[in-house]
């Protein structure tokens, strides 16, 4: 459904550029008319059909919007291949005409098929007209569009121009995400990512795949929504048809806080205010459509590594309550240790078992998108500039390896001056980069591009560093295996001071270290096999603790909403 929705936004493209292609001119096919007694006092209908080539762009399957002398859209579909005319008035006609490449009165671009078809003979006066387009020639097969008792009027002496405008006959419906943070979920709903509004685009297809698009396309019915995650909203309103500038698009904004089932809402075609309606049409179908979105992506998530289970955990926040995982990542997963997010939402899982580090889009339960070995020993600590450069600690060489996207090649960049069995990573606002050092007992501060001396080095207080962390402030927070806490430090540090803070309640060979936008502090507590969270000013005892299915936790990460 994903990829046919992106095969939609090309058509639109196409059909802007297809709009201006009508007119100039053609060679014509004349329609018999019912005889007259001579021909003073009638004039001749002209009707202009423009049909898509199927082999005009990348976007030919699509439906197109074009124009009839430049005059009215009208929809016809790229299957078109015969059209049925039918006037009531002073003079009656009943026929069939082809609209092929051969047909007569047909001429051909690498866009368009523009057959113009004529009807002499015609009394003057006032008239009806219903067109009726089909996918086989001879007015046969599947109806793709139709116009119906359209008024017109035939002035003697002349050739009257008849501008109509064909609605499309949907045969089905297709609701597709229209931005990254939805995805599909593969059981036929979608789920929102984060907060704020998700866009969607709604489409009616012919009986021939075709989408319907332009003047002859139906607005679209929003509502009701259902479930208990009400109110989940919808723009336009529940119950309301899209505008007429968007006929195709619409947004549904989820709660403000995280609820952990689904909810759904309806979409179904109309032709409200149109002059002819679609949905009426032999083959038409214009049921509802339902759609379920989940929202257990809303809110900040708290991703876990857990060391000895060889899985990624991910629980909402906030947890008061040690609540199950809502995901669990596995696939490719070994001995997990460091954890990071880009600015996409990918998930970066540092495998200390198997010397990679693999790359996870959401909702991040399928195969990597991306797996980093080239460099990469014993890799720990993780971090993302914001270029999306990435950098791995490798423990076992000594290193931190520096990679660009897509992270394909070889590192950049190599830092190894004073990095010893480096852990965490974390980078300032500033683009400086802070290094654990396990065995020196120290975090080194290295200037971007990162390929001299530290700038600094902090020490005081610091025993077996393990996880990294900064705030908003640009405080420091390192997490101290040996001596069992967590210390903070107020940076610049050019001087090794003594921390600002130190947190041991509930801390127990802390590894991962994790800050929330609200400055609340996580604490992966690989002895206690749980993560302990602290609010400002962490010296008390902690807020809450998570414990459901964490087993030896390293690294901690927090997917913010977008």
């Amino acid at each position: 459904m994903i990829s046919h929705g992106l095969r939609f936004i090309r058509a639109l493209v196409a059909a802007a550029l297809l709009a201006g292609c009508a007119g100039g001119s053609h060679g014509s096919s004349m329609l018999p008319t019912s005889p007259t007694t001579n021909g003073k006092g009638t004039g001749t209908a002209v009707f202009v059909m423009n049909v898509p080539q199927q082999s005009a762009s990348a976007a030919s399957r699509s439906a197109t919007s074009v124009r009839t002398k430049g005059v009215r859209p009208q929809y016809l579909s790229t299957a078109t291949q015969s059209i049925v005319i039918a006037i009531s008035g002073p003079t009656t006609v009943n026929q069939t005409a082809n609209l092929t490449v051969n047909s007569s009165g047909c001429t051909s671009t690498l866009a368009l098929t523009v057959c113009t078809l004529t009807v002499p003979g015609l009394q003057a006066g006032n008239y009806t007209a219903t067109l009726t387009t089909y996918d086989q020639t001879g007015g046969t097969g599947n109806v793709l569009s139709t116009a119906q008792a359209i008024a017109f009027t035939i002035t003697a002496g002349q050739s009257n121009t008849i501008n109509i405008a064909l609605s499309g006959v949907p045969a089905s419906t297709l609701v597709v995400p229209a931005d990254s943070n939805t995805s599909a979920n593969g059981s036929g709903g979608y789920n929102l990512i984060g907060q704020g509004a998700h866009k969607f685009i709604v489409e009616s297809l012919d009986a021939d795949g075709d989408i319907i698009a332009g003047i002859g396309a139906p607005l679209f019915s929003i509502g009701p929504v259902s479930g208990s995650l009400s109110p989940v909203t919808t723009s336009p309103s529940s119950g309301s048809t899209t505008g007429a500038s968007a006929p195709n698009s619409f947004t549904v904004t989820p709660p403000a806080t995280f609820q952990s089932t689904t909810a759904s809402f309806t979409v179904t075609p109309t032709f409200t205010g149109q002059a002819t309606n679609g949905c009426t049409q032999t083959g038409a179908n214009c049921a509802a459509v339902t759609v379920t979105v989940d929202m257990k992506y809303l809110a900040l998530a708290l991703f876990v590594a857990n060391n000895a289970s060889n899985n990624v955990t991910e629980y909402a926040l906030p947890d008061t309550s040690n609540a199950a995982p809502i995901a669990t990542i596995s696939n490719s997963v070994s001995n997990p240790k460091g954890l990071v997010f880009d600015s996409s939402g990918d998930l970066f899982v540092a495998n200390y078992g198997n010397n990679t580090v693999t790359e996870y889009a959401p909702p991040y339960t399928g195969a990597p998108a991306a797996t980093i070995s080239n460099s990469v020993g014993g890799p720990q600590g993780l971090a993302l500039d914001s270029s999306g450069n990435l950098f791995v600690a490798n423990y076992g060489s000594g290193t931190v390896t520096e990679y660009a996207p897509p992270y394909t090649g070889a590192p950049i960049a190599t830092i190894s001056s004073g990095v010893s069995q480096p852990t965490g990573l974390a980078l300032n606002s500033s683009g400086n980069l802070f290094v654990a050092n396990l065995i020196n007992n120290n975090v080194t501060e290295y200037a971007s591009p990162y390929t001299g001396a530290p700038i600094a080095t902090i020490s005081n207080s610091v025993s077996q560093p393990t996880g990294l962390a900064l705030d908003s402030s640009g405080n420091l927070f390192v997490a101290n295996w040996a001596n069992t806490n967590v210390t903070e430090y107020a940076l610049p540090d050019t001087s090794n001071a003594a921390p600002t803070a130190t947190i041991s309640s509930g801390v127990s060979q802390p590894w991962g270290l994790a800050l929330d936008s609200s400055g609340n502090l996580f604490v992966a507590n690989y002895n206690n096999h749980d993560v302990t969270e602290y609010a400002p000013p962490y010296t008390g005892a902690p807020t809450a603790t998570i414990s459901n299915s964490v087993n030896t936790p390293f690294g901690l990460a927090i997917l913010k909403q977008p």
